[in-house]
């Protein structure tokens, strides 16, 4: 399960995340999170199901099942700085979402108009 280290490592910097930032959110010491990250340690299946819902991938992604963070999902050329956005407007209240897709939607049309 080394990968599921590197899986680990690769979303706890994205999101800039310490070691031992992530070991107060899973209940656990900073040492265990790099046990994980080097392979040496294995969590339980509960603590890899708490990671993929707080990190928003698929348990598959963790375990290098897949390739990408949504199994569903194959986009594979996204920057981080759009991923941070999204990641952004996902813990927005479901009216503020809206409202961005509204305004979305209003740039689109007025695009077209100008075009």
């Amino acid at each position: 399960m080394k990968q599921f280290g590197q899986n680990l490592q690769k979303l706890r910097t994205n999101n800039n995340m310490t070691q031992e930032d992530l070991g107060k959110l899973l209940n656990v010491s900073q040492s265990t999170i790099a046990y994980y990250e080097s392979g040496k340690k294995q969590p339980s299946l509960e603590t890899i199901i708490v990671i993929a819902d707080y990190f928003r991938v698929s348990v598959d992604y963790l375990l290098d099942r897949v390739n990408s963070f949504n199994s569903t999902s194959q986009i594979t050329d996204i920057s981080q700085d759009n991923l941070n956005l999204l990641r952004k407007i996902n813990n927005l209240p479901d009216a503020d979402r809206k409202e961005i897709e509204s305004y979305i939607q209003y740039k689109e049309r007025s695009k077209k108009d100008n075009d």
